[in-house]
């Protein structure tokens, strides 16, 4: 009788523990449905994949959080953002899980990093001396979150 007892228990539990993890699938799937419905498919990492249109202006608004536009200022940075966001785009054609080897993913990021270079240059060239105060603001927090967000990461085997 205490063998069937034990038995009946642990069958109990295993259901109970697997009932709770079913649960919580559908509230992952619940969660991602209004980033879904909004257009954006969830990456790895559960980051959004934004179309360049609404990188640009993602980046646009949070520039101006740091910096007062003047007019004509805003459109002006919001079609930089657009034109280096499709250039970027580009040259992540491939997606996250595309195979690169070491020398490919390293070129990759040198050129990304030189098309942001040129794209801070045009940004810098549009705004005043206390305006680029703001911006290098800007461009300090967007660093240190990023690397808030690298250090969540779990390490890649």
């Amino acid at each position: 009788m205490y063998r069937f007892g034990l038995f009946i228990l642990t069958l109990l539990m295993a259901f109970s523990f697997g009932c709770g993890k079913s649960g919580q699938k559908n509230t992952q799937q619940t969660e991602q449905a209004p980033t879904e419905e909004r257009g954006q498919r969830r990456g790895p990492g559960g980051r959004g994949q934004f179309n360049p249109e609404e990188m640009a202006k993602r980046q646009t608004e949070q520039i101006g959080e740091f910096v007062t536009f003047t007019e004509g200022q805003e459109a002006k940075i919001l079609e930089i953002n657009l034109k280096y966001g499709e250039k970027m785009r580009g040259m992540r054609r491939g997606g996250p899980g595309m195979e690169m080897s070491d020398a490919e993913r390293q070129e990759m990021r040198t050129n990304m990093e030189t098309l942001q270079a040129e794209k801070d240059k045009e940004i810098r060239a549009l705004l005043s001396e206390d305006q680029v105060a703001g911006y290098e603001k800007y461009l300090e927090d967007n660093q240190s979150r990023m690397q808030e967000r690298m250090q969540q990461r779990p390490p890649q085997n």
